[in-house]
Parts: structure tokens; C-alpha cells; sequence
């Protein structure tokens, strides 16, 4: 009895000091997210290999630079071209600080505007044409508009017709084979 109940003392210290640690990193990172953002704008990269990376970088006078010395890469900042994003992404959301984000393309010093590209086609467009009974309905309507009523009823008679049309002539081509051959047998027997 004794033995559990210092097992039990053990596991609760134990517990309190994971809880301790556990809120203790929590508050820290919190403050760390805060203080990492301040004053900065995350920045993605799509490399020339199609990989995509992002770096935290403080603006200077409308520009970032990446990297430090001579190597340095001088990129430009527009305003119309940022938008907001969570940094550092894939912590949870109550860590996460919300941070203005510009996209650049290798080998181009202006950011890549996200909203200026044009679709041929919108999700919900997507949606309507993938969308079976939508589609039928649609193919209804635009017989219905054209005057083309009851045409799936043609269609199938049509269909129907050429299928007998082509049993006739595929009887019609077997009796006629045997009825030479009946006629080869009878011009020889009179040995004609």
C-alpha cells in the first residue's frame, strides 16, 4: 500500500512537471513568434527546379535582401503584389502571427502578383460542368431551345431500323450463297 502511494506521488510530480515545462514552452514560443515577425515580411521562392522555400526577411526602404556580403540578393517589395499568410507555418493557429508574404520567381526581382491571373474557368463552373445530371439538364435545354424535341426517341428508332436493315442483309446474303451453291450442284449434275 505504501509502494502505490509513492508511485502515485512520483507520477503526479512527474505530471506537474511536464505541465510546467509544456506551458512554459508554449508561452516562450509565443513570445519567440512575436518578436521573430516584428519588422518582417515572409518571402517564398520558387527555384529554377520547381522547389518552393520561404525565409523570413526584414524590409529595407521597399526592398529585402537575401543572403549577406557580395553574394546578396536584392529583391523588390510591392504593396498591391503582398498578401497575409501564418508564419511559421504548421505550428498551431493560437502560435502562428500573421505576416505580410510576396512570392518571387527565380531570376525575377518583382514579386509575382497572385490576384493577377485570369482563369478560363471558375471553380463553381468546374463543378456545374463535372456534375452529371447538371450536364443533362443543360443538353435538355439546349434541345429544347433549338426545337429538337423528342429527338432521343429518333435516335433510337433510327438506331433500331439499321439494326434490322443489317440482320436482312446479312439473311438475305445467306441465302443467296446457298441457294448457288443448290444451284452449282444442280448445273453439274445436268453437266452444265
Amino acid at each position: 500500500m505504501q509502494f502505490l502511494s509513492v508511485l502515485m506521488k512520483s507520477l503526479g510530480l512527474s505530471l506537474g512537471i511536464c505541465a510546467v515545462v509544456l506551458v512554459g514552452v508554449l508561452v516562450f514560443t509565443l513570445f519567440w513568434v512575436r518578436a521573430a515577425v516584428k519588422g518582417k515580411v515572409c518571402c517564398y521562392f520558387l527555384a529554377e527546379n520547381k522547389q518552393m522555400t520561404n525565409k523570413l526577411l526584414k524590409s529595407q526602404s521597399e526592398t529585402v535582401v537575401v543572403g549577406s556580403g557580395e553574394n546578396a540578393q536584392k529583391y523588390l517589395i510591392h504593396p498591391s503584389k503582398q498578401f497575409w499568410s501564418f508564419w511559421p507555418p504548421g505550428f498551431p493557429r493560437f502560435i502562428q502571427e500573421p505576416v505580410q508574404t510576396l512570392i518571387y520567381v527565380s531570376g525575377n526581382v518583382e514579386p509575382v502578383d497572385p490576384y493577377s491571373t485570369k482563369s478560363l474557368i471558375s471553380p463553381e463552373s468546374l463543378r456545374k460542368i463535372s456534375d452529371e445530371s447538371m450536364l443533362k439538364q443543360t443538353w435538355k435545354d439546349v434541345r429544347e431551345t433549338m426545337g429538337i424535341k423528342g429527338a432521343g426517341k429518333a435516335d433510337k428508332i433510327l438506331l433500331i431500323l439499321v439494326l434490322v436493315a443489317v440482320v436482312a442483309s446479312g439473311v438475305a446474303a445467306f441465302i443467296s450463297l446457298t441457294n448457288m451453291s443448290v444451284l452449282n450442284s444442280i448445273a453439274r449434275a445436268l453437266g452444265l
